[in-house]
């Protein structure tokens, strides 16, 4: 489970559901994301990048940093 996105949507928007009418992801799909089901689609991640003010993604996307 992704715990710091399913915070910051709560935090953000009260529910997961709120959330999903909010961005525009089914609610089904925003759960897989959030338990860790499944990734984001670069639409997605935009979407909740938009609604949340950070991308919750950017580490396991763009792969690791340089130190």
């Amino acid at each position: 489970m992704n715990v710091e996105l399913r915070i910051a949507i709560i935090k953000r928007c009260g529910s997961q559901i709120i959330a999903s009418m909010r961005s525009g992801i089914r609610e089904s799909e925003l759960s897989r994301i959030v338990r860790g089901h499944r990734a984001p689609t670069k639409q997605e991640r935009v979407k909740l990048r938009k609604l949340l003010g950070h991308d919750y993604f950017a580490q396991e996307m763009d792969g690791p940093r340089a130190a």
